[in-house]
């Protein structure tokens, strides 16, 4: 018996949560496999899985062969990614492949693109002798090198120094690739023990849309249960720290104009209503050529040449960025949370709140021309707990009305003041 979960039946085979949805509308299928940890040591390892995994299976030996047998199988494409969900780290095996039923024959391709997403998970040249010490130096070097890049964009730098300063002492203070110092110290046999972690002890979730076949969920029994033996780990709520004094960072970098970040934090949303609430409330504030960090602070007052505000509603992180001469830091700072203190009082008009909760609702009104958008918001929704179709956030956001908005951004406050400055400058 399946219960239904935002727009998506939910089975439970072999006790794994399975969403799954047709579309009649396309050719194609996805399948999208999430492993869920908590932050932790593991991290920069974990983020070069993706890149280690691609050098090939016991039954395809390297990167050419992988790229044969998803060739074999009509051009589908089999992968590994990496994100986080707030304080989690996220390992995704996904696939796409053209439905049996469009092709001369009919093959079994919803069985075998399983079985090329379980060599890729399970029997990886990563996890049984044969993974050359060259690849993955060469792959470690790659993701240091990447990381490095971060400076070629001062934006980019800028974003990631103010919040590994604000949420220092947080699982959420390391960047996504784990950082330089932690990638210069991961060695051969860490990668594959990140990858057993996630098997074992992951939080694990599969998706899938498009062109299923009949009975999708027991078709898809053969690779649960081929799967190791898992025992999941809880999983922790995001730290919060409790309000404090806003602190101010100043740093410096060869540049000709000023990055400036806010870090602020908000609480947690624990219901639909209240993540449409915030998210009104950044539109209104920064969300697009309507809002007032666009309207006041950039075209009224001329105080920098672009802002925007948005962040990790999951983790409670919100960020105002900002570019601007350096001697007007100080004054961009001070006149956004102005702008926010203002849309707290409620001092703003029923265009303004019409046009943000307009410009919320655009994506979701065309989320279901792409069946990846529609399975990632369902995998996202899935996640938070919060079981609403895209049709329902739309109604939910609709409703939004101008005392939530208050409540939302009263709600907010500024931990870090943060800008990166040109050196030599004032």
């Amino acid at each position: 018996m399946s219960d239904v979960f935002a727009g998506f039946l939910l089975a439970r085979p072999s006790g794994v949560p399975v969403l799954l949805r047709r579309d009649p509308g396309v050719k194609t299928f996805r399948i999208t496999v999430l492993w869920r940890r908590p932050i932790g040591p593991m991290h920069a390892a974990r983020a070069m899985l993706p890149a280690l995994l691609q050098h090939g299976t016991r039954a395809h030996a390297n990167r050419p062969a992988l790229a044969r047998a998803r060739e074999r199988l009509f051009s589908a494409n089999v992968g590994m990614g990496f994100s986080r969900h707030a304080e989690q780290s996220v390992l995704r095996l996904s696939a796409d492949a053209v439905s049996a039923s469009f092709l001369p024959g009919e093959p079994d391709q919803f069985g075998s693109v399983q079985e090329l997403m379980l060599e890729q998970a399970t029997r990886s040249r990563l996890l049984a002798p044969g993974l050359p010490l060259e690849v993955f130096e060469r792959e470690r070097a790659q993701a240091l090198a990447d990381a490095r890049a971060i400076k070629e964009d001062r934006g980019r730098q800028a974003r990631l120094s103010a919040v590994l300063q604000a949420c220092q002492g947080e699982p959420y203070g390391v960047p996504e690739h784990g950082g330089e110092a932690a990638i210069s110290a991961v060695a051969m046999p860490d990668p594959p023990a990140a990858l057993r972690d996630f098997l074992q002890h992951g939080e694990m979730t599969v998706l899938l849309a498009g062109a299923l076949p009949d009975e999708p969920e027991r078709k898809l029994l053969p690779f649960l249960t081929s799967l190791p033996t898992s025992r999941p780990e809880p999983l922790l709520p995001p730290v919060q720290p409790p309000l404090r004094q806003a602190r101010t960072i100043r740093e410096t970098a060869p540049m000709q104009q000023a990055k400036v970040v806010l870090v602020l934090r908000a609480p947690v949303p624990d219901s639909p209503a209240r993540l449409c609430a915030l998210q009104v409330a950044m539109s209104l504030w920064g969300g697009g050529p309507h809002s007032r960090l666009f309207t006041e602070v950039r075209e009224k007052r001329s105080l920098c040449y672009y802002a925007s505000a948005g962040g990790d509603a999951d983790k409670g992180l919100l960020l105002v960025q900002s570019g601007c001469g350096a001697d007007s830091v100080a004054a961009v700072g001070e006149e956004s949370m102005r702008q926010l203190a203002e849309i707290g009082a409620g001092r703003f008009s029923a265009a303004e709140l019409a046009t943000s909760i307009a410009v919320s609702q655009g994506p979701l009104r065309s989320i279901d021309d792409a069946p990846g958008a529609r399975l990632s918001y369902t995998a996202e929704q899935f996640l938070r707990g919060f079981d609403e179709t895209p049709e329902q956030r739309i109604a939910s956001l609709g409703a939004v009305g101008r005392e939530a908005v208050c409540e939302a951004a009263s709600a907010i406050w500024l931990d870090v003041d943060y800008a990166l400055l040109p050196e030599g400058g004032p």
